[in-house]
């Protein structure tokens, strides 16, 4: 689907409320980074777009995966990768193409993140995450013994096959638009053999 259609999708639908909330989120954002990034004023960003996000159809949310300040197009952007909508491949894609970098507070630190590593680091995590629980779940009872058991029903029910043809389709954008990124994949694969590392090839 073009971009091109969010445009004219975004005049007829009911977007009118969401776009709303978002104009408050770009003010407070601007302020904050303008500022300290201090933490009550994070709080009410995250506080601000969770209501976006339990209102917003996925439609909504991937033309602001792609418009808007940074802080709205990353978690625009997990979001629809928590829903597991396939169109976060023509995201990594345009943030491959047209990178993206953008500053997140993690504790007292801020730190520069790359949207499209970022999405694919997340994925990796989730496929490690399901491997590792599926080697202890084999192992009687022990599951019980290291996840909850929300954590357990999220596993048995998750399609891992989402993650993987992720991870297949990133590879392919990568040998077109960042190749050296799969050179230094491989560069790591070599080196570190511990599993400390999480490698896209593995999978």
């Amino acid at each position: 689907m073009h971009i091109s259609y969010y445009f004219i999708y975004i005049e007829c639908s009911d977007f009118q409320k969401t776009k709303d909330k978002v104009e408050i989120i770009d003010k407070k954002f601007f302020d904050i980074i303008l500022q300290t990034y201090d933490n009550k004023g994070y709080e009410e960003l995250y506080t601000l777009y969770s209501e976006i996000s339990k209102t917003a159809t996925n439609d909504e949310l991937f033309y602001l995966a792609l418009n808007g300040n940074t802080f709205i197009r990353h978690n625009a952007a997990f979001s629809l990768l928590y829903k597991k909508d396939k169109r976060i491949i023509d995201l990594y894609k345009y943030y491959s193409k047209f990178p993206m970098q953008y500053e997140i507070k993690m504790s007292c630190i801020i730190a520069q993140q790359d949207m499209a590593l970022s999405i694919r680091g997340y994925i990796l995590a989730e496929l490690r995450n399901y491997e590792e629980y599926k080697i202890i779940s084999k192992k009687s009872n022990q599951s019980k013994d290291f996840y909850t058991t929300e954590e357990i029903n999220y596993y048995e029910k998750l399609d891992i096959n989402f993650f993987k043809d992720c991870i297949d389709e990133f590879e392919i954008i990568d040998e077109t638009y960042i190749p050296e990124r799969l050179e230094i994949y491989k560069i790591i694969n070599e080196n570190w053999k511990d599993g400390k590392l999480q490698f896209p090839n593995n999978y």
